[in-house]
């Protein structure tokens, strides 16, 4: 599909996936991207944002944004305001936590465990820090997995973390799957992270609960997004759009390809319908 051949007139919500979309490593958003942003609400579209993060490491774009719809957190498990209010929540299954903890802890894995507006790790070290250094809370040490207790029992994910060695999340990956059957699904997120997920949750499914809260039919959403966790969203939106450093598998779903994230891609595509 080519950029003339899209009616922005057709669209009433515009979804964003966060990193590797509208931030990169540095957490911080362009002016120029924050200028095109805010000026949407000018024209009378709506956005939101879709990311595998949860509330209080999302909340900080959230509200530099004024974004007052709900929210798609991770990874679709959870849809949430800004403000708190949780719309829609599903968790995994207390025995694939389990068995996720007792894998992770053989192996001597960074494993963080995701339970509603919070993030358990049982200590905090060089592989962990630089991809969790920006929460400023909800991230909790539990020094222990035993000590998490019931808290386990609300886990919306788990996430292996491994900065060092690529080929370690893949080796894992099989694992998981062997472990977790027809139980959960096990995604790659980025290069770094490994995730066990509520089965046939996905931002997609964040999709759904938008469609029916909001009543926008998918047809009129557009979507954008940089990686393998985004492809069901960029797949069920109405249009689905990947920056050009999306993976290859987001970048074969979408409908069309814009500028990368060093480019400000999101913001020029959408500058042009602006002005």
């Amino acid at each position: 599909m080519k950029q003339s051949e899209i009616h922005f007139e057709d669209f009433q919500l515009l979804v964003f996936d966060i990193d590797g979309t509208l931030m990169g490593p540095s957490q911080q958003l362009d002016p120029f991207t924050k200028e095109i942003l805010m000026r949407l609400e000018e024209r009378g579209k709506q956005y939101t944002l879709a990311t595998g993060k949860i509330l209080p490491a999302t909340k900080p774009l959230a509200d530099e944004l004024e974004i007052d719809l709900p929210l798609i957190l991770s990874n679709g498990a959870i849809v949430e305001d800004r403000f708190g209010k949780v719309l829609d929540q599903t968790r995994l299954p207390l025995p694939v936590t389990q068995s996720v903890i007792q894998i992770c802890e053989k192996r001597g894995e960074d494993l963080v465990i995701y339970v509603c507006d919070k993030i358990l790790i049982k200590e905090m070290n060089d592989n962990i820090y630089p991809i969790y250094s920006n929460v400023g809370e909800g991230l909790i040490e539990v020094q222990d997995w035993e000590l998490a207790g019931e808290q386990l029992r609300n886990a919306n994910k788990c996430l292996v973390v491994d900065r060092f060695n690529q080929q370690n999340l893949f080796d894992l990956e099989k694992i998981f799957r062997e472990a977790v059957g027809d139980r959960a699904d096990v995604l790659h997120t980025s290069i770094q992270l490994l995730e066990v997920v509520p089965q046939n949750i996905t931002k997609a499914t964040g999709l759904e609960t938008l469609s029916r809260i909001l009543d926008i039919p998918f047809g009129k959403m557009m979507a954008f997004g940089d990686y393998d966790n985004d492809v069901p969203m960029l797949e069920r939106a109405g249009l689905g759009i990947a920056v050009a450093n999306a993976s290859e598998a987001a970048l074969e779903s979408a409908d069309l390809v814009i500028g990368s994230l060093e480019e400000n891609g999101v913001a020029e595509f959408l500058s042009k319908w602006l002005d």
